[in-house]
């Protein structure tokens, strides 16, 4: 699917193959016109396979030089975010974490206390002592206490990583004279089961929004009352070309004609009610006065 990798440490890229890189990062869309892309953006993206349970023995090792499964991160109980990147990425990652991690910083929810954050490497040749020089920089940029135990960057070999990314339909290739791999900046947001729930493309990242697709991700299990009331009333809805939730409107007009059909039962079915009692009583025949004693005949 790609190209035999070679060490990446200390590669850099000319202005055109920058260029390039940014071209490829911009485009929020998941389905590419191939005809007018160019080479280092062809045959990338990402294969929407929401609803899917991905493989969780899929083996690496962690930023402790441990081995780990990633049915680890999953918990049942809280949602995953999982990403694709490397450590020495010219910029698309680097820029694609901090952003998040920037984002993540006004939700509050806690990484490590209410999901967990996994980033997979994706060039086969990176260390675990590389991996651990990573997950320090975002864990120091994060910046809360107990944060620690919920990063977790992971390197594996060629066969694993290629696995996970096709289990979650993440389309990336490696661009030997540019010495870089090529991919989209998105972020996956797992069930604590398992099962992809939302793909977050692009590099611009709202705290709302991330925070709604994370209660969306642990089936309303984190996020205060109002949350899990306005997610499960159905008040919002992802839209794949923003990236965000919006409201619905039908959903709107739907509540709004429900909350005018109970006022209007409120108001008229006790006047219908008097009202028919009323005419039942002025009905009502007087038997005292209609009643005929034989005696008077």
């Amino acid at each position: 699917m790609f190209a035999m990798a070679i060490p990446v440490q200390g590669a850099r890229i000319d202005e055109d193959a920058r260029d390039d890189q940014a071209q490829v990062a911009n485009d929020q869309k998941p389905d590419w016109d191939s005809s007018k892309l160019p080479d280092v953006a062809k045959n990338i993206g990402i294969d929407t396979k929401t609803g899917k349970l991905i493989e969780l023995d899929t083996s690496f090792d962690d930023s402790q030089n441990n081995f780990v499964r990633m049915r680890q991160f999953f918990d049942g109980k809280h949602p995953v975010m999982l990403s694709f990147n490397y450590s020495n990425c010219p910029k698309l990652c680097s820029v694609q974490l901090e952003n998040m991690i920037s984002c993540l910083r006004q939700v509050d929810l806690d990484v490590g206390e209410d999901f967990q954050v996994v980033s997979v490497s994706i060039d086969p040749l990176e260390q675990s002592s590389r991996a651990r020089q990573t997950k320090d920089k975002f864990v120091k940029q994060y910046n809360r206490k107990g944060s620690e135990d919920g990063f977790h960057f992971l390197v594996g070999d060629r066969d694993s990583i290629s696995f996970l990314a096709d289990e979650c339909g993440f389309r990336y290739k490696y661009v030997p004279h540019q010495k870089l791999y090529s991919h989209l900046p998105c972020f996956i947001l797992l069930s604590p089961e398992g099962k992809i729930v939302r793909y977050i493309h692009g590099l611009d990242y709202d705290p709302e929004t991330i925070k709604r697709a994370l209660v969306e991700a642990s089936e309303g299990r984190i996020g205060s009352p109002i949350n899990r009331l306005s997610y499960n009333l159905g008040c919002y809805l992802f839209d794949e070309s923003t990236g965000k939730y919006s409201p619905q409107a039908m959903v709107f007009m739907r509540l709004g004609a429900a909350v005018t059909v109970a006022l209007l039962l409120i108001t008229l079915v006790p006047y219908w009610f008097f009202r028919r009692t009323a005419k039942t009583t002025k009905d009502k025949p007087d038997l005292n006065k209609e009643f005929i004693h034989p005696s008077t005949l």
